[in-house]
């Protein structure tokens, strides 16, 4: 079965303004520095205030370049204030010479809050949203009266995910407070008697976590039968306007419009037979785009969207859309609409001035296909397109991410939709889709 023109994917990666990441919300880190008066202890006739600056900066040499980090200082300003707390670098992209220089400027003079400064920092990474951790190097126990096991458990229940790594140097550790700091947010308790188990240390919990295995998808369709069945719902159904036809679904415009554009648009499929979880989500479309030669480039405004759906005044949607102005260039954007106020995060990824080859991306398009997806991390939603094996430039990335966008809460059911903001018509096929959790 032979179908006219897909969709215009006439995509290009020259100099793009967009965030590219490995996962949609990158964790943020604290260093927290002890600056009490006992860092002028020595070992090995060292004091250890030197000691712990040279190590952190051998840890900075390996930290990961997509890791924003910031640093803090406790007790290196006033003698016997627990208050004596100081955010010395903000957290952001590492700038390896503006912490040595931070570090230097830490004279230990006073006493060891602790608690006081992992909750500070926590707050500054704003860990209640995301992911969040923090590295404490001390040489003292707390001194300003912190119950560091009630902490770690009350920052664990209320963040995302939230890490304290404790490094204990020239310690022992008594009552197992630092150790339960640690513990109880996942993180490590590591004891440090010298300069080289304290660089030991550090790479240790410097070291990211390994990726873990992909979560298997809670619903998927592959849409391997004659009729969509119970599982799916159209709103405003038109016949003449889909097919499932050898594993696809197969939409074609019937009356241009959008997922969310009027009440009554047709053909906006939506997935009831499956839900989205409560907690971080992935839902994702693979489709294929099918097209002539460059110069019959049907679907000029052409729209391919996944979202969830209620209604017109309360939904979420990520998608491809051609503009179909004089530049023919092309955005992936992500929509939310709340009571129908609607918030937007978009990045151009073709136009016609960027000498892209269109001739070849729309053959891989139509060879190779791609996927859109929506992916919810804590509040942050981000809009992706992958290309599932092929780049749109040489050395190019595979996945081209929206900025996030933070939405406090979304309805509705898993929906897929293809059609045109213009005259023309757009045929898409929708050969999977599918729901994970969080991996």
């Amino acid at each position: 079965m032979k179908h006219p023109i897909m969709i215009g994917l006439s995509i290009a990666l020259l100099a793009l303004p967009f965030n590219l990441h490995a996962q949609p919300t990158v964790g943020a880190s604290m260093l927290i520095l002890d600056g009490s008066g006992s860092m002028w202890g020595q070992i090995d006739g060292t004091p250890k205030i030197t000691i712990a600056r040279e190590a952190i900066d051998t840890m900075m040499g390996e930290w990961p370049a997509n890791s924003p980090i910031g640093l803090m200082a406790y007790g290196h300003r006033q003698e016997g204030q627990c208050g004596d707390i100081e955010t010395l670098i903000e957290p952001g992209p590492l700038d390896r010479a503006a912490f040595r220089q931070a570090m230097e400027n830490v004279t230990p003079r006073g006493k060891t809050p602790i608690g006081r400064s992992v909750e500070r920092a926590a707050e500054a990474l704003s860990h209640e949203d995301r992911a969040a951790s923090v590295i404490i190097v001390t040489d003292g126990l707390e001194t300003c009266g912190a119950d560091l096991c009630e902490l770690g458990a009350r920052l664990e229940a209320s963040g995302t995910a939230f890490t304290a790594h404790v490094i204990g140097f020239d310690i022992v550790d008594e009552d197992g407070q630092l150790a339960c700091l640690a513990e109880s947010t996942g993180g490590r308790y590591l004891a440090a008697r010298d300069a080289s188990e304290l660089t030991e240390a550090l790479q240790v919990v410097s070291e990211p976590e390994p990726s873990p295995p992909p979560a298997s998808p809670l619903f998927v369709d592959e849409f391997e039968r004659a009729e969509l069945g119970e599982d799916w719902t159209i709103d405003h159904p038109e016949p003449a306007g889909f097919i499932l036809d050898d594993g696809k679904l197969v939409t074609m415009t019937v009356r241009p419009g959008y997922m969310g554009d009027a009440a009554e648009q047709p053909n906006v499929f939506r997935w009831t037979g499956a839900t989205l979880p409560e907690g971080d989500w992935t839902l994702s479309a693979d489709f294929t785009a099918r097209l002539g030669e460059v110069k019959s480039l049907g679907g000029r405004r052409a729209i391919v969207q996944v979202g969830r759906y209620q209604d017109v005044d309360h939904y979420l949607s990520a998608y491809i859309v051609r503009q179909g102005n004089s530049n023919d260039d092309m955005w992936l954007r992500l929509r939310s609409v709340s009571g129908g106020n609607a918030s937007v995060a978009e990045v151009e990824i073709a136009g016609d001035t960027r000498g892209y080859d269109l001739a070849r991306i729309l053959r891989d398009f139509e060879e190779k296909g791609a996927t859109l997806a929506i992916i919810k991390r804590g509040r942050d939603y981000v809009g992706r397109l992958e290309m599932n094996g092929w780049a749109m430039q040489e050395g190019g990335p595979e996945a081209i991410d929206t900025d996030p966008l933070q939405v406090l809460r979304t309805t509705g059911d898993p929906a897929l939709f293809a059609g045109t903001l213009g005259s023309e018509q757009t045929v898409a096929e929708f050969h999977r889709v599918e729901i994970r959790g969080a991996p």
